[in-house]
C-alpha cells in the first residue's frame, strides 16, 4: 500500500468533511473535534488504508461514540456527587431547588463558580484549592466567602415560582 500522504488527506476531507461532521453529530456534540482527530489519525497511518473513507467513517464513529460515552459518565459522576452530598446533609435533594442552584451557579463568574464547586461538591481543602486555581490559600477563602454572598443575593432576589 502507498503511504498516506498529504493529497489524500485533503481529498478526504473535502470530499467527505461535512458529511463526517454530520455523521459523528448523531452521537455527540463535539463532531468537528472527532472529524479533526480521525483526519489527524489518518495522517498518522504507515500507509494508506484499504478504503480511506470507510476508514475514516468507523475511526469517526468510534471517537463519536467514546465521546458519547465519556459524557454520560462524566454525568452519572456529576449527579452521584451532587446525590452524596445532599445524603451527607441527611436530607433528600429537591429537583427544582437543584435546577435553580444549578442556574444560580452557572451566574457566578468562572473562577467564583469553580471555587464554589471544588470546596462544597469537591470538598477540597483551602490549601488544595489554592494549588488548582493557582493562588493563595487566603485568596481562595476570599473568593469563596464573595462568592457565596453573591449567591445569597441572587437567591433572595430571583422571582418566587409560581404554583
Amino acid at each position: 500500500m502507498p503511504p498516506v500522504d498529504a493529497t489524500l488527506i485533503a481529498e478526504m476531507f473535502d470530499r467527505h468533511g461535512a458529511a463526517l461532521v454530520l455523521y459523528a453529530s448523531q452521537w455527540t456534540t463535539a463532531a468537528e473535534d472527532c472529524v479533526q482527530e480521525a483526519v489527524l489519525e489518518l495522517a498518522r497511518q504507515r500507509s494508506r488504508p484499504d478504503n480511506p473513507a470507510a476508514w475514516l467513517y468507523r475511526v469517526v464513529r468510534n471517537r463519536a461514540l467514546n465521546t458519547l460515552r465519556s459524557a454520560q459518565r462524566r454525568q452519572r459522576r456529576e449527579e452521584t456527587a451532587a446525590s452524596e452530598h445532599w445524603r451527607r446533609r441527611q436530607r433528600a435533594p429537591d429537583p427544582q431547588s437543584s435546577i435553580e442552584l444549578k442556574e444560580l451557579l452557572g451566574r457566578l463568574a468562572a473562577d467564583a463558580r469553580e471555587i464554589v464547586v471544588l470546596r462544597v461538591w469537591g470538598g477540597l481543602s483551602w490549601d488544595e484549592i489554592a494549588d488548582v486555581v493557582g493562588g493563595s490559600r487566603s485568596g481562595a477563602q476570599r473568593h469563596y466567602v464573595q462568592a457565596l454572598e453573591q449567591l445569597r443575593h441572587l437567591w433572595e432576589h430571583q422571582p418566587c415560582p409560581k404554583k
